[in-house]
């Protein structure tokens, strides 16, 4: 069995880790592209909560999320290339839906259409797709996210 723990950690600690979540989009995403920022330029939300996800007693990713009254927006969510595919991933969803139901609350979450491998994972969890959301992409601005 995988050994993974969340535990929770004040904001400004995940501010390099978001960098490196932001770096993945842009690999994975090909029609919108990230401006990445500085650390230090990054703001939070009041709702937003920041979770370490340590494994074998390493730091291996982070989790983010969003709360709201009915729900919990799994807002970001990066594991480190080298531990992926290990069950990290299921492991931490699966934490994160008891937390919800600890709550009474339901979880969502987008993914980008053509990440094949995390659209996989959040439906084997049992995910349903909800909403699609469609883009055309008519000019050239590349988004800065704050």
């Amino acid at each position: 069995m995988i050994n993974v723990k969340l535990v929770s950690e004040n904001n400004n600690y995940f501010r390099k880790w978001i960098i490196e979540e932001w770096k993945h989009h842009n690999t994975v995403d090909p029609i919108y592209k990230l401006i990445i920022k500085k650390p230090e330029e990054l703001s939070f939300e009041n709702n937003e909560k920041y979770y370490k996800i340590i494994s074998n007693n390493k730091e291996v990713g982070f989790v983010g999320i969003k709360e709201y009254e009915n729900e919990i927006y799994l807002y970001r969510f990066y594991i480190s290339n080298q531990y992926r595919n290990n069950g990290i991933g299921t492991e931490v969803l699966k934490q994160l839906i008891d937390m919800a139901k600890k709550q009474n609350k339901d979880i969502s979450l987008e993914v980008m259409g053509n990440n094949e491998r995390a659209r996989k994972l959040y439906e084997k969890i049992g995910f349903k797709i909800h909403y699609t959301k469609m883009v055309l992409k008519v000019n050239n601005i590349v988004y800065k996210s704050n």
